[in-house]
């Protein structure tokens, strides 16, 4: 059901000829894209300082860490239409044109058929842009209204008719291709969410996931969404009419983990790298919305003075994330490195790494069987299994969380190859080693 899923992963090996590198300089061309492809996107609303923190904003996702993952470049590329789609409602909002349209509902289905996270997001598109009237427009007659209106429903008529052309796509490859597979076991899971229990339950652990996880989250998106309604307006706005429009921004800002309610998986909607995507998504269309309500004239310098900051802000906050991610590298680099020198000492067909850290074998440090895989891509086909002693506590805080099984106690493998190599990883000086 997602043809295009695999086309990120195409471009990365491409552009690293068959190397890992290919997977990090894929990765800085989606965020190029997603930093372009928003300028575009908002130039009919605004310019200058607030296209640059719009921008930034889209090309960091501050709220999503699985922006530095690998594992996640289809969802980036999904990111890239979903911003094309709301570059193309932005102009219909202007004026009607078949060529937004259209634009805006191949971008829709090109999304949908890449990676269907941002599809509740999409539908937010038309809603949202009931506040793209700055807040200095006369609003209050009927015929303003209704053009409101007007303009949200031709939005929304261009989403809807990219939503009809994947579900014909997605109904011609059911009774081709059947249910089965990977999106038959998702599709086979939501029956829960069909009592008023078990979509409670699952509003529930999208709120736990994405606020509670991550106690400082939703208080940092207010502090930046109050910091930009002062950029743009010199003012927090406590007139009647501003406050009402402002309160219902803020108010998105703390129900953007419904978004995420489209992974309708009990486990995936305990991973925080995945209800962050769209939370992180739907941000930055409560951001745009904001600048746009807020436009006012005021001095340049303050404008670039305070833009300055938010964007350095953004970029801080990434950057951090961005840090913590790569110390999953440094382990992985660390255990694949040393494994190969030890097995190219001897002509071992299997190596056992008995890991005396307890931190080994979690999603992100290698969780089996992925030591295998990852020795195979630097050429050396040989059965690599992590397991943990009885005696150290498995430290796998992301496979806790959905949970997920990650490493099997030693004592309960079975009996290994005589030829088999034994390698134990220890902090040695506070270092990683992996050695006999």
């Amino acid at each position: 059901m997602r043809p295009l899923h695999l086309t990120p992963f195409v471009m990365e090996w491409v552009l690293g000829n068959g190397r890992p590198v290919g997977v990090a300089a894929g990765i800085g061309v989606l965020l190029i894209m997603r930093y372009f492809v928003v300028r575009w996107a908002v130039s009919p609303f605004f310019h200058g300082h607030s296209r640059w923190i719009a921008a930034t904003l889209a090309a960091v996702l501050v709220a999503w860490p699985g922006v530095w993952l690998g594992r996640f470049s289809s969802a980036q590329l999904s990111a890239v239409f979903f911003f094309a789609a709301l570059g193309f409602a932005i102009r219909l909002f202007e004026r009607w044109s078949s060529a937004w349209a259209i634009g805006c509902a191949c971008s829709v289905l090109l999304l949908l058929m890449t990676y269907q996270g941002l599809a509740l997001c999409l539908i937010a598109i038309p809603f949202v842009s009931l506040f793209w009237h700055p807040t200095g427009d006369s609003m209050a007659t009927a015929i303003e209204k209704n053009e409101k209106l007007n303009k949200a429903a031709r939005i929304l008529l261009a989403v809807t008719v990219g939503f009809a052309f994947y579900g014909a796509y997605w109904y011609v490859m059911s009774r081709v291709m059947g249910n089965a597979g990977y999106e038959g076991a998702l599709a086979a899971d939501s029956s829960r969410l069909l009592s008023a229990a078990g979509l409670w339950s699952h509003i529930e652990a999208a709120f736990a996931t994405a606020y509670g996880q991550e106690a400082l989250l939703l208080p940092f998106l207010i502090l930046i969404a109050l910091f930009l309604r002062w950029h743009e307006s010199g003012t927090l706005g406590f007139v009647k009419s501003r406050f009402l429009t402002g309160s219902v921004l803020f108010l998105f800002v703390v129900l953007l983990p419904l978004l995420s309610l489209i992974y309708v998986n009990e486990l995936h909607i305990h991973d925080i790298d995945r209800v962050l995507f769209p939370v992180s998504m739907g941000f930055v269309l409560v951001c745009i919305a904001i600048l746009r309500q807020s436009q006012n004239e005021h001095p340049v310098h303050s404008k670039l003075l305070s833009a300055s900051i938010i964007v350095m802000t953004i970029l801080t906050m990434s950057g951090l994330v961005a840090h913590q991610i790569k110390h999953y590298g440094y382990i992985q680099n660390i255990v694949i490195g040393q494994t190969l020198a030890a097995t190219k000492q001897n002509n071992s067909l299997s190596v056992v790494v008995r890991d005396m850290t307890g931190t080994l074998g979690d999603v992100y440090t290698l969780l089996p069987p992925t030591l295998t895989d990852a020795l195979s891509v630097y050429g050396k086909s040989i059965t690599a299994t992590i397991c943990t002693p009885s005696s150290v506590d498995r430290i796998h805080p992301v496979a806790r969380r959905y949970p997920i099984p990650s490493t099997r106690r030693c004592e309960e493998l079975p009996a290994a190859p005589d030829n088999t190599l034994f390698l134990s990883a220890r902090l040695v000086d506070g270092l990683l080693t992996v050695g006999p």
